[in-house]
């Protein structure tokens, strides 16, 4: 216990200065998230004979960097040709080399949609701005991931509670044996009342970027979304017969299974919020 918890404060230190420093920080701070985490995802899809061309991940994480650097309003015209690209690339090596199968490629390609795709969209929204009502321009990632993470967290922790106190009834026992209908009830319910809490802080800290109950909705979509991540990361471990993607972070695991969650969350509420600035 005493590894986990200090492995999350240094967790939290860390991840707190790269996203107060600059721009910089926080693009290399989910740069670094995503090569580790497709890393994580490869070796796991290994276990199940798939084996992922991982230099076509890489040169994509950092062709997607080098376009946030060109110009936001650029990433698009420029990650979805390039994606082409190493589409086309990775077809290539394998009708040339017949080093790799065609199982070996459609991994590679889902590799790109998950946990790659997310991640990238995340590093976007933490340096994405909206212009500022007295001139300027204010950061949307304060507001987006403290109305993603504080609902994860809450809907996670009262989901184990509830499911010890009330389950009886297995929500996905092919996947997470543990978790029970009557925890993911409990969890969703509290997730959905942490919206007025996250409301509460953002207004209180200059960062109110939407009314309140888009706040909730906000927090109710993040907790639905981090169930989903969540089991969806799960599966994928229960089928390669592992219990964390890795053992990077002292008894926590890896990446993978610290931003599971959140991965679905950030993007979606992203979207509520875009629909108000």
């Amino acid at each position: 216990m005493k590894q986990r918890i200090l492995s999350a404060v240094v967790m939290i230190a860390i991840l707190l200065a790269c996203l107060l420093i600059s721009d910089v920080t926080r693009v290399l701070l989910f740069m670094a998230c995503t090569i580790l985490a497709c890393h994580e995802m490869k070796n796991a899809l290994a276990k199940l004979d798939c084996h992922v061309r991982i230099w076509s991940v890489y040169a994509l994480v950092l062709g997607t960097c080098a376009a946030v650097w060109v110009g936001l309003d650029k990433v698009g015209g420029y990650a979805f040709p390039a994606c082409m690209l190493l589409m086309l690339g990775v077809f290539s090596e394998m009708v040339v080399t017949e080093r790799f199968t065609v199982r070996d490629l459609f991994a590679t390609f889902g590799v790109y949609v998950y946990p790659l795709s997310p991640l990238m969209l995340v590093m976007y929204i933490s340096i994405a701005t909206r212009p500022a009502a007295g001139g300027g321009s204010v950061y949307i990632w304060p507001a987006v991931f403290i109305n993603s993470i504080l609902p994860c967290v809450v809907s996670d922790t009262f989901a184990l509670f509830g499911g010890k106190a009330f389950g009886k009834h297995k929500l996905a026992p092919h996947i997470s044996p543990k978790k029970t209908v009557e925890g993911l009830i409990c969890g969703l319910v509290m997730g959905t009342l942490s919206g007025f809490l996250t409301h509460i802080i953002l207004k209180g800290t200059g960062l109110e970027l939407i009314p309140m109950w888009a706040a909730v909705l906000s927090a109710f979509v993040a907790s639905v979304s981090g169930a989903v991540g969540d089991l969806a990361a799960s599966s994928i471990k229960r089928a390669a017969g592992i219990k964390d993607y890795s053992n990077l972070i002292p008894g926590h695991g890896g990446i993978m299974d610290r931003i599971d969650s959140e991965l679905f969350a950030i993007p979606i509420v992203y979207m509520i919020y875009a629909m108000f600035i």
